[in-house]
């Protein structure tokens, strides 16, 4: 199991490399909305939150590798608990969490940004993941987090999975926000129709199975 969290590590990180790589070439953009320069709450916590993500990875790095090493020691590597079932259940929530960022960023193609971009925010992509869920990347983060808390069982991993929610919850509201801002009533109608971490609405459970009985 430790290996495969380095390979999906490891990919996770490719995968946004070659996607920021990619709408920086095909639409001479930078995808990464991030401004350490600009004023107010939402722009301070989208730098904590790449902070942590960023020192998280090599947390999960140094854990999968058993290295000696650790960002956080006593009491923060306490081990809260250890049970094999919740290891293969979070790896399973991982596993799910990489089916819906995979699905959201060939969804959003180059309308994909880290960020809010007020500039140049790309169109709305209301398609695919999207019918079902206003936000499948943040779904992935706390499906990610979560599943990383349940395999290594440290507390350090706990306090950094909520941290992450709470703020992603955050810049999800900010978000919508913004995107009624710029769409208006075509997103004010999108949010009525689809839920923001998933669909609960009979008439979205309908398309869903029309799309796989098609």
């Amino acid at each position: 199991m430790n290996y495969i969290q380095v390979f999906l590590l490891a990919f996770f990180l490719c995968f946004i490399i070659g996607k920021t790589i990619y709408i920086k070439r095909k639409n001479k953009i930078n995808p990464i909305a991030l401004n350490i320069r600009r004023d107010g709450i939402r722009h301070i916590l989208e730098i904590i939150l790449f902070l942590i993500v960023n020192i998280w990875s090599f947390e999960v790095l140094f854990y999968a590798l058993n290295l000696e090493f650790r960002i956080f020691g006593w009491p923060l590597n306490i081990k809260l608990f250890e049970t094999n079932y919740l290891r293969f259940l979070g790896l399973a929530l991982i596993i799910i969490g990489f089916i819906l960022f995979v699905w959201a960023l060939i969804n959003l193609g180059t309308s994909w940004r880290l960020g809010i971009d007020e500039t140049r925010p790309g169109k709305l992509v209301k398609f695919g993941i999207y019918r079902y869920c206003r936000h499948p990347i943040y779904v992935f983060f706390n499906l990610y987090f979560l599943g990383t808390f349940l395999i290594w069982a440290n507390l350090i991993f706990l306090i950094l999975w909520i941290t992450v929610a709470a703020i992603l919850h955050y810049q999800a509201i900010a978000e919508e926000r913004f995107l009624t801002k710029i769409y208006t009533q075509q997103y004010q109608n999108y949010k009525e129709n689809v839920g923001r971490y998933i669909s609960v609405k009979p008439s979205v459970y309908r398309q869903f199975s029309k799309e796989l009985e098609e």
